[in-house]
Parts: structure tokens; C-alpha cells; sequence
């Protein structure tokens, strides 16, 4: 008979293995905090962080559940491989020389190949391409476990040799091994991704290795009835590849793709700007009763989001579109999956921030790619929601503090006002934001875009380091803790300050995620890291850093950790 821990692992492996990295880790970690602990699954909810792209989240998540140093061939090979991620994305020579310490002494001790490869890869992005060769031809010499990750392991060190035959005939069958397993054949296309950006040459045998799409769709509501049949045998094939779907699901198109893609066996994910039985209300009864029903079997299949918005004006439906789109950009990235959209339309513009072509127009704007379909129904007329003209707009939300500056004496006080706090003035000023505010250790800041967000916290930073603050003659305890938000926000006049400012509950959000977030870190919403995977070439890495218990009981969210991308990988 299965013990809970037994239930509570083979979930969580379902979920990796399904590419669901992030309902994994929640599953794991929700799972430890309730007590069903061990090495096997302390070992799982660092894998699934490492796997999704969070490296520094995981790193001090290794250390947290003590990981590190362990005699288990498995767990021990967590720390190389965080190691490995920080050196893909630093792009140090340092940073590889150290990984491939880490998995040569792994590979000299165990014997097992992935240690031998993964010390190949590192000698190659150190610059060594000569000891690359030695250890690959090493591994290559290993018998073949008939399992997945022996045939990976050979066919990656074909792939180093130069012998793209054998390594398309290893990756074949690992393909074949696989079975329904995604998160490894992601971790594999990655790896050959890079490699073959160092070796100069197509990584092709990596597309032998069968990912699902990642897909954003979208599309009109109807103004009439029309006949689905010949929108269905275009999106017969066209949904086939299709694993992953993040969209709406109002009448019509949404709930036609919707339909087709549950058929497919897809894992779909509708993002609604309100809860349900509002979004019934505002975007499915409105074309016809007919719909209704639709809509409730589709929602029993999905997996849904809900918005905290409440106004049901364009910028809450915008918003939640774009929600969508940068689900589905993070979803593909950490799977390695093909991304692009699927939009139903008939080419008309959108008045406001919400509507097909405004989708269109900001999956283009980062640089997808969109499938457009004809639209078989006659745009809906004059059927925009009350109040459709929003008057918020979508702002990014910048909140700071120092932890116990109440504890500093008259003396720090001035020392403080006069040195760090002038350079932190000095960056204010420099990213130039709409709003901004201060009082006492405090920060508040408002910006157009999660870019100039996201640079001014890293200046605010480095502004106020341990040693910044030390060379002021201040407690290293200092180092700011800072917050992001991106939301809807009101231009409001203050009549007390005298001030226009901003107002609403993404600024109370930002301050309730400010007293959780680490000392010297960054914490963001998911709302943030997606407005930031959909910004092209944006300096922003978001790492996920799990679901967090907000300060003032403000609930508990999923947060990211935010960095600077420093390197392309």
C-alpha cells in the first residue's frame, strides 16, 4: 500500500514530467512544509526550480534544505549543475572552470556518463575544446543502459566528437525511450542548443527529441451565428503539435480552440480578467445562450486564472490577454518549446488595450510569430462593456525598504540622509520615474514599463550594498529589500501631500510583498515577469522563488526573483 510520501512523490514526478516545473516545485514544497520530508523529495523540489530556469532561486534552496555535500550520487549532482546554469548565463570562463571541477570529480568518483558529458560541456564552454574531446570519447566507451538518459548521454558526446550521425541515432532512441517524459527531453534540447552555438554547427539532431508547442490563442466574439465546420478542418492539423494553450474563453473563437485543443489532449490555461460567472456574464451570454453550456464544460477542463480586477473595462480584459501571452512565452521557454499564436480574426483594429489586434499587435511586438485565421463570425457591434474607456492605466510598481532602520541612532540617521540616500536620489532621478515618494526607510516609485522598473531597483541596490553602507559608517543590515508590481493604476490628486500620484491595489501589493522579500533581493509578481518575457530583448531574468505568505495576511502569491540577464544562452 502507497504511503502518503509515496502519493506525495509520484504526483510530484507526474508534474516534471508533464513540464509542469512550477506546480511541481509548489507540490513538493507544500508537501515538505507539512512534514512528509526525505532526501527524495528535498531532491525534487530543487530539480523542478533548476528546470524551470530559477538557478539562483534553487542554489539557495539547496543550501536551505541542506543538500549540499551529499553521499547520494543523484542529489550530488544538483550543485554542478546550478553551477553549470550560473556559467551559461555569466558566460564565465571562471564560472565553467568551477562546474567542470564540480562534475569532474563526480565523474572520477561514480563513474556515471552524464557526470563524464556534462564535465565535456563545461571544458568546451571554458575554452578548452581539447579535454571537451578526451572526456567525451571517455563516455562514449560507456555500455548502454537502455534507458533515456544513456542514450541522451551518448548522443550528446557524439554531438561534442563532431559525429552528427551517431548522435542523431542515439538521440533517436532516446526519443524512443522517453516516453511521455518532456522535462528531460527539454533538459537535452537545451544543453545541445548551446553546445552547438560554442561548436559552431546546426544542433538538428536535438529536433529528434518531440516537445508539444506552446500556444497563445485568441479571436473575435461573434455578432451573429455562423458555421464552424470549415474553421474546424482549418484547425484540425494546425493543433495537432500542440501540448501547451494559455488564452480566454469567450464565445466563439476561444471557446472553439478550447473545444478542439481538450480533444487533443492539450493542457489548457484560461487567464479571465474576473471570476467565472462575471466573465459569463461579459463575454459568452451576450452572443448567444447557445454558448453557455460550452463554456461550462470547457471551464471543468481547464485550468483557470483569475485577475484581482474589478472596474470590467478594456484595461481588465487587456490585461488579462496579456497574462496569457506571458504565461505562454515563460511555459515554452523553460520547456524549450516551439512558441507562436493562433489568432481568429478579421484584420479590424481595437479601440482601447484590449481586443484581437491589440493581442496580435504585442505578440508581434516581441518578436513572434501568429497564425491568423479568418474569422467565420460578423464582428460583434457596439457591445463594449460599461465604463469601456478605462481610467487607469497599466503601470510597473517600484517598493523599497531598509530592514531596521528604526534601530539607527541620530548620528546614522545623518549619515545616512547624507551619503546613501543621495545616491539613491541620484538614481531616481537618472530612470526618471512618473511618481515618487519616500518616508523615513521607505520607497515608491511608478514607471511606464518593467524595464526601467527593474533597472532602477538593481541601481537602488548596488547603491545601498553591504559595502556602501559600511563604507558610510552604517550596519551592513541595511541592504534594501525591494518589490514589483505591474497593474492597473488610477492618477489621483492628494490634497493632504498636495501631489498627483497614483493610487490602487497593485501599490498595496508591492508593499505587502516588500517584508517578505530576502535582504539585498527582488522580488516581482507574476504579473511583472510576464509584462517582462513579453518585452523584446528586455535585461530582465525572472526566477521563480515559489508561493510566498504576504505580509499583513494580503494572501499568498507565486514571486519571482528578478536579476539582470546577463548573458544569452
Amino acid at each position: 500500500m502507497a504511503t502518503p510520501q509515496d502519493t506525495v512523490l509520484q504526483a510530484v514526478e507526474e508534474l516534471q514530467t508533464q513540464g509542469l516545473f512550477l506546480s511541481a516545485h509548489d507540490r513538493a514544497m507544500t508537501a515538505i512544509a507539512d512534514g512528509l520530508d526525505g532526501d527524495r523529495l528535498r531532491h525534487l523540489a530543487v530539480l523542478t526550480l533548476a528546470r524551470a530556469g530559477a538557478t539562483l532561486s534553487a542554489l539557495g534552496l539547496l543550501r536551505q534544505l541542506r543538500l549540499v555535500g551529499s553521499d547520494d550520487p543523484e542529489i550530488a549532482g544538483l550543485y554542478p549543475r546550478l553551477l553549470k546554469d550560473i556559467a551559461l548565463d555569466s558566460g564565465s570562463v571562471i564560472d565553467a572552470a568551477a562546474a567542470g571541477a564540480a562534475y569532474t570529480a563526480l565523474w572520477e568518483r561514480h563513474g556515471d556518463g552524464w557526470y563524464g558529458v556534462n564535465a565535456a560541456a563545461m571544458a568546451l564552454l571554458a575554452g578548452d575544446p581539447g579535454r571537451a574531446r578526451d572526456l567525451a570519447a571517455a563516455v562514449r566507451a560507456l555500455a548502454d543502459s537502455q534507458d533515456y538518459w544513456s542514450a541522451a548521454t551518448q548522443g550528446e558526446a557524439a554531438f561534442l566528437l563532431g559525429d552528427t550521425d551517431a548522435a542523431g541515432r542515439w538521440l533517436a532512441r532516446a526519443e524512443a525511450r522517453a516516453g511521455r517524459d518532456l522535462s528531460c527531453r527539454a533538459t537535452t534540447h537545451r544543453q545541445l542548443g548551446w553546445e552547438a552555438g560554442l561548436l559552431g554547427v546546426d544542433a538538428a539532431p536535438a529536433d529528434l527529441l518531440v516537445i508539444p508547442d506552446t500556444i497563445h490563442f485568441c479571436g473575435l466574439i461573434p455578432g451573429a451565428p455562423a458555421d464552424e465546420a470549415q474553421l474546424r478542418a482549418q484547425l484540425e492539423q494546425l493543433l495537432r503539435p500542440v501540448g501547451f494553450a494559455f488564452g480566454g474563453l469567450a464565445a466563439g473563437a476561444d471557446i472553439v480552440v478550447v473545444e478542439m485543443l481538450l480533444a487533443l489532449g492539450a493542457l489548457v490555461t484560461v487567464v479571465l480578467p474576473f471570476p467565472p460567472e462575471v466573465y459569463l456574464d461579459q463575454s459568452v451570454i451576450q452572443a448567444g445562450a447557445a454558448w453557455v453550456p460550452r463554456y461550462r464544460a470547457c471551464l471543468e477542463r481547464v485550468t483557470v486564472q483569475v485577475l484581482e480586477t474589478v472596474q470590467n473595462d478594456d484595461l481588465d480584459y487587456g490585461l488579462a490577454s496579456r497574462r496569457a501571452m506571458g504565461l505562454a512565452c515563460l511555459h515554452a521557454r523553460r520547456l524549450e518549446s516551439r512558441s507562436w499564436q493562433l489568432a481568429i480574426w478579421d484584420g479590424g483594429g481595437s479601440a482601447g488595450p484590449a481586443g484581437t489586434a491589440a493581442d496580435v499587435a504585442a505578440w508581434r511586438g516581441m518578436g513572434g510569430r501568429t497564425h491568423i485565421i479568418e474569422s467565420p463570425w460578423p464582428r460583434r457591434r457596439g457591445a463594449a462593456p460599461a465604463g469601456a474607456v478605462p481610467q487607469r492605466t497599466a503601470k510597473a510598481v517600484l517598493f523599497g525598504d531598509l530592514p531596521r532602520f528604526s534601530e539607527l541612532d541620530d548620528a546614522a540617521l545623518l549619515a545616512f540622509y547624507t551619503g546613501p540616500l543621495v545616491a539613491m536620489g541620484r538614481v531616481v532621478d537618472e530612470t526618471a520615474p512618473l511618481y515618487r515618494n519616500a518616508w523615513g526607510d521607505a520607497v515608491q516609485l511608478v514607471f511606464d514599463d518593467p524595464a526601467t522598473a527593474a533597472l532602477c531597483a538593481f541601481r537602488l541596490r548596488a547603491t545601498a550594498s553591504a559595502g556602501q553602507l559600511t563604507a558610510a559608517g552604517l550596519p551592513a543590515t541595511l541592504v534594501p529589500r525591494l518589490a514589483m508590481d505591474f497593474g492597473g493604476l488610477y492618477p489621483v490628486f492628494d490634497p493632504v501631500q498636495q501631489a498627483t500620484k497614483f493610487a490602487g491595489r497593485v501599490m498595496t501589493r508591492a508593499a505587502r510583498i516588500e517584508p517578505v522579500t530576502p535582504p539585498g533581493s527582488i522580488y516581482a509578481t507574476e504579473a511583472f515577469a510576464c509584462e517582462a518575457a513579453l518585452m523584446a530583448n528586455a535585461p530582465i531574468a525572472c526566477d521563480y522563488a515559489g508561493r510566498v505568505p504576504l505580509a499583513k495576511s494580503f494572501g499568498t502569491l507565486p514571486l519571482y526573483a528578478v536579476h539582470p540577464k546577463r548573458h544569452a544562452r
